[in-house]
Order: C-alpha cells, then sequence, then structure tokens
C-alpha cells in the first residue's frame, strides 16, 4: 500500500511539474546577468522597429505625452491593467499603423531582481551608469541594452533597460 502511495504521490508531483508555466526567456536572461556592464539583449524575434517599454512595480503606464505612449496607455487601459508590488511588465510595441495592433504585454514576476525606469529612483539611489549608457522609457530593439547593478545599501540587483 505504501509504495503504491507513494508512487501516486510521485505522479502527481510530476504532472503539477509539467503543467508549471515554463519561465520566458528574457527573465531568465536578465535573472543571470551580473552588475555594472550594458548587456545586448539576447535574440527574441522581435521585428526591426519594435519598441521595448518596461513597466515598473506598481507602474500602470507609460509616462510621457508622446503619442505612442499615448496608444500604450490606451491598450493598457483597455486591459484594465494595474501594476502591483510583485510583478514588472515589458510592454513590446511592433511596428504597425495603429490602435492596439502589434501591443503585446509580458507580465513577469518581481523574482530576485528589479526593473526601475524612473530618472528620480536612479538618482535618488545613486544607481552607478556607466559613460555612454542612457536610461530610457522605451527603446527599440536595435539599441536596447539593460544595465545590471546593485542598489547602494540594499545589495538587491536593478535592471535598467536603455541604449549605449
Amino acid at each position: 500500500m505504501i509504495p503504491l502511495v507513494r508512487a501516486a504521490v510521485l505522479l502527481a508531483l510530476l504532472a503539477l511539474g509539467a503543467c508549471a508555466e515554463q519561465r520566458h526567456p528574457l527573465d531568465g536572461y536578465l535573472a543571470q546577468l551580473r552588475p555594472d556592464a550594458p548587456s545586448a539583449l539576447p535574440g527574441m524575434a522581435w521585428p526591426a522597429g519594435t519598441l521595448l517599454c518596461p513597466l515598473a512595480p506598481y507602474q500602470s503606464e507609460l509616462r510621457g505625452a508622446a503619442p505612442l505612449a499615448d496608444r500604450v496607455n490606451a491598450f493598457l487601459k483597455q486591459k484594465r491593467f494595474q501594476g502591483d508590488e510583485g510583478h514588472w511588465s515589458l510592454v513590446v510595441v511592433k511596428p504597425v499603423p495603429a490602435g492596439d495592433a502589434g501591443i503585446e504585454q509580458l507580465v513577469f514576476e518581481r523574482g530576485d531582481y528589479d526593473v526601475i525606469n524612473d530618472p528620480q529612483l536612479i538618482r535618488r539611489d545613486a544607481l552607478a551608469m556607466p559613460a555612454g549608457f542612457a536610461q530610457q522609457a522605451c527603446v527599440s530593439v536595435e539599441q536596447a541594452r539593460v544595465l545590471a547593478t546593485r542598489t547602494p545599501g540594499a545589495g538587491r540587483k536593478v535592471i535598467v533597460f536603455g541604449s549605449a
């Protein structure tokens, strides 16, 4: 009887593992980055001209008054997206004419790193930006770089999207 119960428990655990959501390749890449050097993003098969717009935890809209921000914010509003403590997201805007066509949002668990995109937070936390790296609210895939650094005192890894 005991071996039969063990086998049933093992099968149940295997089934749960098979159903578990796989980690997105971008999430895995960002988690393994070492601090203080801008890195190019790995190929994600996004077409040329695609813009990547990270949203930090608690951020529910793209800041700015540009037409791109209006388009992205309309998309997020339609989805009724609300940023929260445990997640960050990446809005992927592919080059298409108008509306929400070509916009997708990838939502990631916060994990062992934080994504920030607010220049005031970067200055407040005195994050070291290497020469030539510029933080950007949205960056094209052709120019996209990510910087991994650590917050002074907290030691938590921080990811900043930008270009070099």
